[in-house]
């Protein structure tokens, strides 16, 4: 299994909990799980929204950016390793 593993993942793998990537993957999970558990929390993010449709449509489109961008520059990010890069 472990073969398996080494030969599909990248160098490495069993420190990637070390990675930036992973750690913002893992504080993103944690706000998700929250969520699901308090959807109430949700509810009360979204009345600070504003109403205007412009503002609102613009507001969303950052917070898809950030989603996106951020667990990317996370991963592109040099870290750590003997060379200073994480493949």
């Amino acid at each position: 299994m472990m073969g398996w593993l080494d030969k599909h993942l990248v160098k490495g793998w069993r420190e990637a909990w070390r990675w930036a990537s992973v750690r913002g993957a893992g504080v993103f999970a944690a706000i998700v799980g929250a969520f699901a558990a308090q959807p109430d929390l949700l509810l009360g993010i979204i009345n600070f929204m504003p109403t205007d449709p412009l503002n609102r449509a613009g507001m969303a489109i950052g917070v898809g950016l950030i989603a996106f961008f951020g667990p990317t520059v996370l991963r592109l990010w040099k870290q750590g390793g003997s060379d200073g890069a994480a493949e």
